[in-house]
Parts: C-alpha cells; sequence; structure tokens
C-alpha cells in the first residue's frame, strides 16, 4: 500500500523503493533526531520542505514511521553479484575499509562498485544491493572478532557485533598493513594485494605471536641474568 501525502492541492508518495542517491543525501540526516523529520521525508517523497513544515505532527510520524524500512530495507535479498567472501583480496579488504571508514551511507557509490564491479548510477534501488552489504559488513565485523589481537582489540571482548563496530580504529593503519606483508619491499605491493585476506591475516597473525615469543625469550634472559 503507498502512502501518499495531499498538500496544496498535489499529491506526494512514498515510493515503495529507495535509490542509493537517496540513500546517500539521507546520510546527512540522523533520523532519531525529530527536526530532521520533515527534511528526511522531502527526500523521500520529493515534496517541497517549506510545506512539509506545516503538516500536523500525527501525519509527520506515520510517515516516518512508513520510510524506516525503506531506508535500511532488511528484507533486501543477499546480492552477492561477483563478490564472495571468500575470495575476498588484501586489497579489496583495504579498499572496503578506507570506504567504510568514511560512513557506508556517505561512500554508498564507492562500496557498490567495489563490491560489484559495477559503476553505480544514482537510480540504482538501494534495496538490491543492501543485502549484500549487510552480509558483507557482517563477515568483516567476524573478521575483526576473529583476529582482534592482531588489531589491537580487547582480548576480553565480547562477540557483540555493536560493541565491535564501536571498537575498531577507522584510523587503521593501512598502508603499514600492506608493508609489513610486502617485507618493506614498495614494489611487491602488486603482488600483495592480489593475495586472499584470510592467509594475509594468519600470516601477519604467526609474525606477531613469533615475535611476542621471541621478546618474551629475551626478556626472561635478561630477567635471569640479573639474579645470576
Amino acid at each position: 500500500m503507498n502512502y501518499i501525502l495531499h498538500m496544496n492541492g498535489k499529491e506526494y508518495t512514498v515510493p515503495q523503493k529507495l535509490t542509493i542517491k537517496q540513500f546517500k543525501e539521507l546520510a546527512n540526516w540522523d533520523i532519531t533526531l525529530e527536526d530532521n523529520w520533515y527534511k528526511i521525508l522531502s527526500i523521500i517523497m520529493d515534496a517541497p520542505y517549506n510545506e512539509l513544515r506545516d503538516i500536523p505532527k500525527e501525519t509527520l510520524e506515520l510517515g516516518i514511521t512508513l520510510v524506516i524500512e525503506k531506508i535500511y530495507p532488511d528484507t533486501s535479498p543477499v546480492k552477492k553479484g561477483k563478490f564472495d567472501v571468500n575470495n575476498i583480496t588484501v586489497g579489496m579488504f583495504v579498499d572496503m575499509e578506507v570506504l567504510i571508514s568514511n560512513g557506508v551511507q556517505k561512500n554508498i557509490y564507492g562500496i557498490i562498485e567495489r563490491l560489484y564491479d559495477i559503476e553505480a548510477e544514482d537510480d540504482m534501488l538501494i534495496y538490491d544491493y543492501y543485502g549484500g552489504i549487510k552480509y558483507y559488513l557482517n563477515w568483516r565485523l567476524n573478521i575483526f572478532n576473529s583476529y582482534r589481537k592482531l588489531f589491537g582489540l580487547d582480548d576480553e571482548f565480547s562477540k557483540n557485533d555493536i560493541e565491535l563496530e564501536e571498537r575498531v580504529d577507522p584510523s587503521y593503519n593501512w598502508y603499514q598493513f600492506l608493508m609489513v606483508l610486502c617485507n618493506e619491499d614498495f614494489l611487491k605491493i602488486n603482488k600483495v594485494v592480489k593475495q586472499p585476506i584470510i592467509q594475509a591475516l594468519n600470516f601477519l597473525a604467526y609474525k606477531k605471536d613469533k615475535s611476542e615469543d621471541e621478546k618474551r625469550k629475551i626478556d626472561d634472559l635478561q630477567r635471569n641474568n640479573r639474579f645470576n
């Protein structure tokens, strides 16, 4: 059923699905702030903002209730397209982290283009891609949770995805990450970025554990020498 708003002799309808252009524009307006609701409805319904300011509060609340599921379509199918998490490379993972760190909605065009290897256009429907993006984001959180020691996260950290998202450092030095993988040889970066991310993380976790083990042995040796 379509939600139709009548204002000044004109009809404005809540669309069944939002475009990625609308989805990105909505990133600038916090839906938890009631004063933003007029602007949100204006974007979604293509209705004059100044006229929306005059609608009754009950109408405004009903409109927002109806559009929330349009903004974040949880029923969106997992359209994996050309990406498969089992084949995510180092380069793709790093590219996605840079995009995600600046906000999924604000970088929705780049995220869709990187995941699906297509050119994102204004009139594409977010519904067609949101499920796949959410699938990737959940997989990503599992990666950080599995390798939390490597990424400097708390060892006693719970598996709550929301809490993990808050602790993942968006400023993580990905260039340093790449340089460690290519053993400080810049000319090897092109080869490194094509490697599977899971293999790369396993290698780095091994190197970190080995380094910490060697440091413990040195500390133990120095401690023993002080008592001899």
